[in-house]
């Protein structure tokens, strides 16, 4: 193996695991998979012109209003949190719900905003200049801790859990926004490791053939693909920026570009030449797509905006595909003999 090639696969190795991390990122900022769903039940009483959902990530709240109606959404002491009006939504930066709703799981109970006013004081910015509220609400979904006793007699039956309410005013009105927390059953696993397994003995049979670059590219493709399709699935699911959003799909996004240049590079220089860029393709595919987001093949609800069984699929090709390319690229790093 020529001592450039050894070089090429570990920077390649070193990049892989520089930005695994964030590929995991919305397990802390936003929904893991889980077994665990919220159900929202609705508005009570209902108002005219105030419509409550559940927001793309299925946990986090949407709270519209659509008439003249003055609506509060109180906090986890009864304080006014957010007002949402025809003229937009407002933050009370006094209030803790402030903090504490910026990440899923707090540690402790957040002290007001640092540009919050004296305690008890309200202070109100404008967060929005549309009349929707979209907010995260730990009384609205599963928090972790102890398995309930009811699941652990009986993990195999969907089953609520337990109930929750979140107070809010309508004018000057008290109502409530309330639902459930139901337990779903666990899909079997094993299939999908069958299928990631399969994937990769398939690529190591393909790139064996007379038609092995054509196949090598297609692979390329798709792994592209995979990696595409699972930033976008994953976008809704974080509390953070924009800019927070992208840096967390930075391995999705860094997935896509190594392949790419893997693309060209075989079609510029031919397989062989590619072999450092498919190690590093193959790696970044596995990892981000693959490994990253195992919890999705065990568990009942994935953090995607696709059906469960397509964020299972996508896990699975990353699996198989990724190492499939990543053994054929480092299988082909060593410099083949001078024919004599």
């Amino acid at each position: 193996m020529t001592t450039g090639r050894v070089g090429a696969a570990a920077i390649a190795f070193a990049l892989v695991l520089l930005t695994a991390a964030p590929a995991g990122a919305h397990t802390t900022s936003g929904p893991p998979a889980s077994n665990y769903a919220t159900v929202l039940g609705g508005l009570r009483p209902r108002a005219d012109g105030v419509i409550v959902s559940l927001a793309p990530d299925r946990e986090s709240l949407e709270l519209r209003v659509t008439g003249a109606a003055h609506v509060t959404i109180l906090g986890y002491s009864d304080e006014p949190y957010l007002r949402v009006d025809a003229r937009g939504v407002f933050e009370n930066l006094a209030s803790p719900a402030v903090v504490i709703n910026r990440s899923r799981i707090p540690s402790s109970i957040a002290p007001p905003h640092p540009s919050a006013r004296t305690a008890g004081q309200a202070h109100w910015v404008r967060i929005s200049d549309q009349p929707i509220a979209r907010w995260h609400d730990h009384r609205a979904h599963w928090m972790g801790g102890a398995t309930p006793s009811a699941v652990r007699r009986d993990p195999g039956r969907t089953q609520v859990i337990t109930a929750w309410e979140i107070p809010i005013r309508i004018d000057s009105a008290l109502g409530t926004i309330s639902g459930t927390i139901r337990w779903d059953p666990p899909p079997a696993s094993w299939p999908w490791w069958v299928s990631a397994a399969a994937l990769t003995g398939g690529v190591l049979v393909a790139v064996r053939t007379r038609t092995a670059r054509a196949m090598l590219v297609g692979v390329v493709l798709v792994m592209a693909g995979v990696a595409a399709l699972h930033f976008w699935a994953a976008w809704p699911f974080s509390l953070g920026t924009t800019v927070g959003r992208i840096g967390e799909g930075l391995p999705s996004i860094g997935a896509v570009l190594v392949c790419l240049v893997a693309l060209g590079w075989i079609a510029r220089r031919g397989v062989w030449s590619a072999a450092p860029a498919l190690v590093l393709a193959g790696l970044f595919v596995f990892v981000s797509g693959g490994l990253a987001d195992l919890p999705t093949l065990s568990h009942a609800h994935a953090p995607s905006r696709m059906a469960p069984e397509a964020a299972r699929l996508l896990v699975a090709l990353a699996l198989g595909l990724g190492l499939g390319i990543t053994l054929v690229g480092a299988t082909r790093l060593r410099a083949p003999r001078p024919s004599t």
